[in-house]
């Protein structure tokens, strides 16, 4: 009986790598030929919902807990976080490169889910015991493997030709690649919030089987609703052909119904880190597969690195200096002077400070008598007014948690005196400015060296020098440099991997594409994803004050996303009204 219940989670994990590897090649087969990817979320989780129904209905009729409020609160993030947002990076960033990548960039999700929950407390790591020195060893070999991906391909190591690999080779660009690369990362992110997210339903709605229907369904309505808003035409909603047919029909009842309930089971009995390290495995059966079925190459890596001449390495040390060195020494000695709250709360400034830099040097356009222009102003105001607001206003609470943490470190204002505090305040003022210039400067240097992968790494290994070499000149105690606590230890690689890695790497591709205003603008939802991880993992309350300070930072964020969207429609109607400016101040200057 013993073994049974260790087999059983194993066998049921396998089973689901399985469909999900079938899933992924039919996907990219529906994708290829037409199929819209909120349409298809939209369609096989309601198929799912349908299947599970009455499942769920029979199945657990008698031990199926009361549907409470919180019950739908977590239910409603869950569909948000593991079926919207997973599913919809996993297909957009499908669309973009291959099923085989596809598949291996899932390999970062274990890893991003036991970094995410170690800190979290849902992971134990012993450092001094092997199984500690494995998980640490194994989540840097999962990094290594997965930038040796993204950055190498190198020669082919089958010999396959066909209409499909001529049409991938030829017109999928590096941009593309990239961009699904960007996208299937964030996928992994996602999806282990979500595995971490069902470790927690599990324990207060243990109906497996009913959750996972109403999953399907509220994630079927959002998915609707987004595809309603975002496609005007009813025709994406048709399903032409048997591949889409049956695609929706698979994904729906073998991966969002049956695999589905698989993994919340696995999580339940096992945990997330568990259920998550077998997600590498759909890598070996989707190549098998896509080699079989849609005759892609097997690489032995990938290589699209332009060459590295002075003056790209000139802008990589300044990009190093303002974006690593500069950058996180002065958020540090801010954070060390003040509290963790404050300095969240405090770097919201970088959007107004992005923004204001930026037209006084002339690289983002700025028209206050134009519609577009207006709408920049008064989103920067409304954010900034959002930020004055989360600082100096508490309200009362809108939640009734019983808190189990420790009280933050805001109630703290003894270390210091004024004088440390306003240390720290200049230190987190200077560090906005700093993080304002390096956006601006990656703007530059994408368009001169637009291998982001390389660029970011280059940068660190820079900025890894200039820290060195600093530390060394100001602290002569080699002690210093040991990590001699589990906590430092997984803080390290948490903010080296994920902060610095994937963290960086994304915001300069979004430099890239957007602008580093665009870029900016987004900085300030971390205080409101703070506060979402704070009330469904620490149990803290929500305030008046967050609501509304955060309210007003989305709809100012939102003003300045509408405000550039303007400027990019009409670049036709800047240029004509630039060269009627030029016409008319040429007209003045015969007169005069």
């Amino acid at each position: 009986m013993v073994s049974m219940e260790l087999l059983m989670p194993v066998a049921a994990m396998l089973a689901f790598d399985i469909l999900f590897a079938l899933m992924t090649v039919l996907v990219k087969k529906a994708l290829d030929g037409g199929l819209n990817p909120v349409v298809l979320i939209a369609l096989r989780q309601f198929v799912a919902a349908v299947f599970l129904a009455p499942i769920a209905y029979f199945r657990e009729r008698a031990a199926r807990p009361k549907f409470t409020k919180e019950i739908f609160a977590y239910l409603f993030m869950s569909a948000l976080l593991g079926a919207l947002f997973a599913q919809y990076l996993f297909f957009l960033g499908l669309s973009y490169t291959t099923a085989t990548l596809a598949a291996t960039v899932s390999n970062m999700t274990p890893v991003f889910t036991f970094l995410i929950a170690v800190p979290l407390r849902l992971e134990t790591v012993d450092v001094r015991s092997k199984a500690g020195v494995a998980k640490i060893a194994g989540t840097l070999l999962s990094v290594g493997g997965a930038t040796l991906l993204s950055l190498y391909k190198g020669a082919a190591l089958t010999h396959i030709t066909s209409s499909a690999q001529e049409h991938i080779t030829t017109t999928t660009s590096k941009g593309r690649w990239m961009l699904g690369s960007a996208l299937l990362l964030v996928n992994c992110i996602t999806f282990a919030f979500w595995m971490l997210l069902q470790g927690k339903l599990t324990k207060k709605y243990p109906a497996v089987i009913s959750s996972t229907a109403f999953m399907a369904l509220i994630s079927s309505l959002q998915a609707g609703a987004l595809a309603l808003t975002t496609q005007r035409h009813l025709s994406v909603w048709l399903l032409r052909g048997t591949t889409q047919i049956a695609t929706v029909l698979f994904a729906g009842v073998g991966v969002s119904g049956i695999g589905y309930v698989l993994m919340t089971w696995c999580i339940e009995k096992r945990g997330p880190v568990f259920t998550a390290g077998f997600l590498p495995l759909i890598q070996i059966i989707a190549a098998v597969l896509d080699l079989f079925i849609l005759h892609e190459q097997l690489y032995l890596g990938r290589s699209t690195r332009p060459k590295l001449t002075l003056e790209i390495l000139a802008y990589l040390f300044f990009s190093a200096v303002f974006g690593a060195a500069l950058s996180q020494y002065t958020f540090f000695y801010g954070l060390q002077y003040t509290t963790a709250t404050f300095a969240i709360t405090f770097i919201n400034l970088s959007p107004v400070l992005t923004f204001l830099i930026a037209v006084v040097l002339r690289m983002e356009p700025l028209k206050v008598k134009s519609m577009a222009g207006a709408a920049k102003i008064t989103g920067m105001l409304m954010s900034l007014a959002g930020l004055l607001l989360l600082s100096l206003y508490k309200g009362v609470p809108l939640t009734h948690q019983a808190a189990t943490a420790l009280s933050p470190a805001a109630h703290n204002t003894d270390g210091g005196g004024d004088r440390s505090w306003m240390l720290g305040t200049m230190a987190l003022l200077a560090n906005c400015m700093f993080f304002s210039f390096w956006l601006l400067l990656q703007t530059r240097l994408t368009k001169k060296y637009p291998a982001i992968y390389s660029s970011t790494a280059l940068m660190f290994f820079i900025s890894t020098l200039q820290g060195g070499v600093l530390t060394v000149a100001v602290e002569r105690r080699a002690s210093l440099w040991m990590l001699t606590d589990k906590l430092e230890i997984i803080t390290v690689l948490y903010a080296g991997i994920i902060g610095s890695g994937a963290g960086y790497l994304i915001m300069t591709w979004c430099v890239e594409k957007k602008g580093p205003v665009f870029t900016a603008a987004f900085i300030p939802i971390i205080q409101i994803m703070v506060a979402t991880i704070d009330f469904f993992f620490l149990h803290e309350q929500i305030y008046l004050g967050s609501v509304l300070g955060s309210v007003l930072m989305v709809l100012g964020l939102y003003l300045v996303l509408w405000g550039k969207k303007r400027d990019e429609a009409s670049p036709v109607s800047c240029a004509t009204n630039k060269q009627l400016d030029e016409e008319a101040d040429y007209v003045q200057a015969v007169k005069l």
